[in-house]
């Protein structure tokens, strides 16, 4: 399943807001939710209903191997583990729902 615009755009400013305007983001709620914030405002409402749609089809699946995808298919310049990009795209689905 080749991944939309918006993941690629997702893990470009997700990397950019580690490196730069976040660097303890894992250590606070707060650091996740000024990435996922910086994306909607920085690509719109649409890419985020397209990226939370792609990760809802990626986490249906238990058996795709998240890490392995991430480390080919990201923008991003890190590697990120099957079990960490599972809890970000989980995270980053709990953060949409908190807006409804």
């Amino acid at each position: 399943m080749t991944p939309p615009k918006s993941f690629y755009d997702f893990t470009l400013q997700f990397h950019q807001d580690l490196d730069v305007v976040y660097p303890g983001w894992a250590e606070t709620l707060d650091g996740r939710i000024q990435i996922y914030e910086d994306f909607r405002q920085g690509y719109g409402d649409q890419a985020v209903r397209e990226l939370a749609t792609y990760c809802e089809e990626l986490l249906a699946d238990s058996e795709t191997d998240l890490g392995s995808l991430w480390f080919t298919e990201s923008k991003a310049d890190l590697v990120i583990q099957d079990e960490g990009v599972r809890f970000l795209l989980n995270d980053f689905l709990g953060w949409i729902d908190s807006l409804s």
